[in-house]
């Protein structure tokens, strides 16, 4: 994915966020983006943007591995590196932080919106200290599990 279409993306993603899934979809599918990549972006764009971040804070890995579970239960596990989305999105972050190729408001509030930076702050908050630490991301929701590239 080209870095302009998802810089779009971004942008789309964060104007949005004060609604739901669904609409956050529709709106990016009004930019162009079929719907299982609006599925993609809206669950792994934040996962994707929180890295460098996380990066900086001192972990070490990342589980490239994900799962989802279907809507009658069923896990689906799929690796990030082949999710374009995330990959894309990871580039940008990284490029960002370092040049400032985007709005960084925008970066922000979608780095902000990941629940592993919820995590890290929590356990920081707490005295933990996550230097050489582990982070593995569970995806919620059926409608991602659909959309995943296995």
């Amino acid at each position: 994915m080209h870095e302009a279409r998802i810089i779009r993306a971004a942008e789309t993603l964060a104007q949005t966020f004060d609604l739901g899934e669904g609409e956050q979809v529709s709106a990016l599918q009004g930019e162009g983006f079929a719907e299982g990549e609006a599925w993609r972006i809206v669950t792994l764009l934040p996962l994707a943007f929180s890295r460098p971040v996380l990066e900086q804070l001192g972990v070490r890995r990342f589980v490239m591995r994900v799962t989802a579970r279907q809507a009658d239960g069923r896990r689906v596990t799929a690796m990030l590196t082949r999710q374009p989305e995330y990959v894309a999105g990871l580039k940008l972050a990284r490029k960002h932080r370092q040049n400032g190729v985007m709005e960084h408001s925008v970066y922000v509030r979608i780095a902000e919106s990941s629940a592993d930076i919820n995590a890290a702050s929590k356990a920081l908050n707490e005295g933990a200290d996550i230097a050489g630490a582990t982070v593995a991301a569970s995806l919620v929701g059926p409608e991602i599990a659909k959309h995943l590239i296995r």
